[in-house]
């Protein structure tokens, strides 16, 4: 499933103090895969709420942590096949942190550990994770793009996704994670882990990152935005001009119009046009028109994709029980 499990007790120690976590704390945990991580948080927080996919690291999770009182284990997948936030995850920890309500719904979850005492309202949420290398990018940005109060989001993840969470504008590593992160939150690299601490061990240097969530956006504006990069960026090493006409089925002479129109230059490329640009072109009616049909056709396919491939895991699933 792409992770690469913490094994080193001292780093799984640093990591809850470098998020600075304590009895005041909900912690969300994504992957939490043996545990180690799991029960290193819960040694400090008031209550974590760990979500993992594999039936099978679920079932060794379970085990490790026991008869805790402070842990909920959720079997499910925190992504939905469209990227966002699991909804049952999202609502069940909003239900929570707002009104101290926290009930967990069989029928939303594949499995569920939950202790047999009611967790006592808690007053900050914060995501501290290993997270699965192949689809950080994705979690990270569903979790600032929920609705979901968190005061900090400590995570792991390969080092060269952190230089791009990090990244600022003219920086060879930014790019589409770099500008949707910072509309968002700030973030820093915390450290460099080595790949000794893992088990097994990633061919890749990891780091700890920390992203501290500020003011949101206009929901409204933020989707336009997202949208028009999704489908500008991917031909982010032309100049302005030629691809937001490539991207947007339109001749570079009109793309440049926009360009001029917003107050930036065709002749840069698009990861090099200020954020103020790149909005007014994502508020500009014909482009936000056409980003939208391009990815939402997208977006269409990706879920005819899911929807194939959990029908064939249904099917298989009868066989793997007999077997």
């Amino acid at each position: 499933m792409g992770q690469n499990f913490l094994v080193d007790t001292n780093m799984l120690h640093a990591i809850a103090r470098d998020a600075d976590v304590d009895a005041g704390d909900c912690v969300l945990e994504i992957g939490p895969g043996s545990a180690g991580l799991t029960q290193a948080l819960a040694d400090e927080a008031g209550l974590v709420v760990a979500i993992e996919l594999d039936r099978g690291m679920f079932e060794v999770a379970r085990e490790m942590i026991g008869e805790r009182q402070n842990v909920v284990l959720l079997q499910g997948d925190a992504l939905t096949p469209e990227g966002k936030l699991n909804q049952a995850l999202e609502g069940l920890l909003y239900a929570y942190m707002a009104h101290g309500l926290f009930h967990v719904e069989e029928s939303d979850f594949a499995k569920a550990h939950v202790p047999h005492q009611k967790p006592p309202r808690l007053g900050r949420l914060k995501c501290v994770a290993n997270l699965p290398y192949s689809a950080a990018g994705p979690i990270i940005m569903a979790l600032l793009e929920s609705n979901l109060p968190f005061e900090r989001l400590v995570v792991m993840v390969q080092y060269e996704v952190g230089e791009k969470l990090c990244a600022r504008p003219g920086n060879e590593q930014y790019g589409i994670l770099s500008l949707l992160r910072a509309q968002f939150a700030d973030a820093r690299i915390i450290r460099k882990v080595p790949a000794a601490v893992f088990w097994p061990r990633p061919k890749v240097a990891s780091a700890l990152v920390e992203l501290k969530p500020r003011k949101r956006p206009d929901p409204a504006a933020y989707a336009r935005l997202r949208q028009l990069v999704h489908v500008f960026f991917t031909h982010r090493r032309k100049r302005a001009s030629n691809a937001l006409g490539n991207a947007l089925g339109v001749s570079a002479k009109q793309a440049e119009a926009w360009i001029v129109a917003a107050g930036g230059d065709p002749g840069q490329r698009p990861d090099e046009l200020d954020y103020a640009v790149l909005q007014k072109l994502a508020d500009q009616g014909e482009i936000a028109k056409r980003a939208y049909e391009i990815v939402n056709e997208a977006d269409s396919r990706a879920r005819a994709k899911a929807e194939r491939a959990a029908k064939r895991a249904k099917w298989r699933k009868p066989r793997d029980e007999e077997e």
